[in-house]
């Protein structure tokens, strides 16, 4: 069964974001990930959000997005993610 994963975010280092951005995709496309959508700022139809920027990526599985967040290749990527923007993760199925 797919299963999603939703990231709410801030970023405050653009830069440094950047970087995350250009090599984050392959990590996730080996655990068969693919985003589906990015809105930055997303729009609110109700109350507030807590972060301005949504991604929503699909995976074959809860498993297989649990082992792409774990893996040594997104580990590496992630300090630049850590470092320039504020973020929370959700599995859903």
């Amino acid at each position: 069964m797919a299963a999603y994963v939703i990231v709410l975010g801030r970023v405050h280092d653009m830069e440094r974001f950047r970087q995350y951005l250009a090599v984050v995709g392959p990590t996730s496309e080996a655990f068969g990930g693919k985003l589906l959508s990015v809105a930055d700022p997303a729009e609110v139809l109700e109350g507030e959000a807590p972060y301005p920027r949504v991604v929503l990526m699909e995976f074959p599985s809860a498993e297989k997005a649990r082992e792409w967040k774990k893996s040594p290749e997104y580990k590496a990527v992630a300090q630049h993610r850590l470092a320039s923007s504020d973020n929370v993760f959700y599995l859903i199925d």
